[in-house]
């Protein structure tokens, strides 16, 4: 290549190179123009029996450990701004049994501290069990009713 090809070539790129870096193509990441808050979703929700030693007798707790996220890539959810409500939905016993005043109520907790872009936290709620433990009990959870996701989900007891 010629000198006089070179340096054409230099003249009519650098015009280019500097639209390019005007514009900002190709040189910064995409940010989410629509993103106007945090975007909140569920992640793992796991259930756990724990049992207590107490007298006269042993008691058993239903733990549900449930993480949510925080999937927006910029928002960060102030303290005190992610609600979870937890509501037993149904109660299902073993044949020829049923718990007398067994019933469990509706909780909800807030996260306390903020939640920032892409990153989670576990809440965990808990029920004492009666003595004959349930087959199974149904719960639906929501993250900040009325609009924010809903799940359902069932514990199977042993």
């Amino acid at each position: 290549m010629t000198k006089l090809t070179r340096s054409a070539l230099i003249y009519l790129a650098l015009p280019l190179f500097f639209l390019i870096c005007a514009t900002g193509v190709g040189f910064s990441q995409s940010t989410d123009q629509d993103e106007k808050g945090p975007i909140l979703k569920f992640g793992r929700i796991d259930f756990s029996v724990r049992e207590i030693q107490a007298t006269p007798s042993l008691l058993k707790a239903l733990e549900i450990h449930v993480e949510v996220f925080n999937r927006s890539r910029q928002a960060t959810a102030p303290p005190n701004s992610v609600k979870l409500i937890l509501v037993p939905k149904e109660i299902k016993y073993p044949e020829g049994s049923s718990p007398v005043g067994f019933e469990p109520a509706r909780q909800e907790t807030t996260l306390t501290v903020p939640l920032p872009a892409n990153t989670g936290r576990i809440l965990i709620f808990g029920f004492s069990l009666p003595e004959k433990i349930p087959e199974s009990i149904t719960f639906e959870l929501q993250i900040n009713p009325p609009e924010g996701e809903k799940k359902t989900v069932n514990w199977q007891g042993r």
